[in-house]
């Protein structure tokens, strides 16, 4: 439980790097996420299994404990071990504790279940909202945000399609006509040779 606290002071980077002063912790964005995939739950027609539901919200970030959070602008260079890391150091933070998570963390990763596909949903969209509340305050260049706003993937749970719309349309308003600058962000540089 003590190293679990660390993810209430853990800031999320991406919003730092988007100059957001103050932004959320972790553990907030594991609790709004939570919040969403319930309030989600109640407007669909198929039984969902809510303590896995929640189980998964609140756990799905726990690597981070030690792996800290890293923003999504890394994913190109990471992507392909973080999975593994995350997975690693949550199976040792949970060890002895909570084991009975983790299942759940890989049946989320997987996509295949009406609850893994909701949490998902909801993780997604709590950051999309996160970006709209942050527009909506001036707090920082949420500009990019819109990218995510546009490609957001309700992986079928349709009451989150209809939220992820009206945010879009909403983060829309708060940003104006705004434009993303990527000052410094290239994917495609390359190194001098050094012989």
């Amino acid at each position: 439980m003590a190293e679990l606290h660390t993810l209430t002071k853990l800031p999320r980077i991406g919003w730092i790097m988007a100059g957001v002063p103050e932004p959320e912790s972790v553990s907030d964005h594991c609790f709004e996420t939570a919040i969403i995939a319930y309030i989600l739950a109640q407007q669909l027609d198929e039984p969902v299994d809510m303590g896995k539901v929640l189980a998964m919200a609140l756990f799905h970030e726990v690597g981070e404990v030690r792996l800290t959070d890293l923003p999504r602008r890394s994913s190109p260079y990471v992507k392909e071990f973080k999975r593994e890391a995350e997975t690693q150091a949550s199976r040792d933070i949970l060890h002895g504790v909570a084991e009975n998570v983790l299942p759940l963390l890989q049946e989320m990763h997987e996509l295949k279940t009406v609850e893994a596909r909701l949490v998902e949903a909801a993780e997604e969209l709590q950051i999309i909202t996160a970006a709209m509340y942050y527009a909506k305050e001036n707090r920082g260049d949420i500009s990019e945000y819109r990218r995510d706003a546009a490609k957001y993937d309700a992986l079928g749970i349709e009451p989150a399609r209809a939220v992820a719309d009206v945010v879009k349309k909403r983060l829309g308003e708060y940003l104006g006509d705004r434009p993303y600058w990527e000052l410094g962000y290239s994917r495609n540089a390359t190194l001098p040779d050094t012989e």
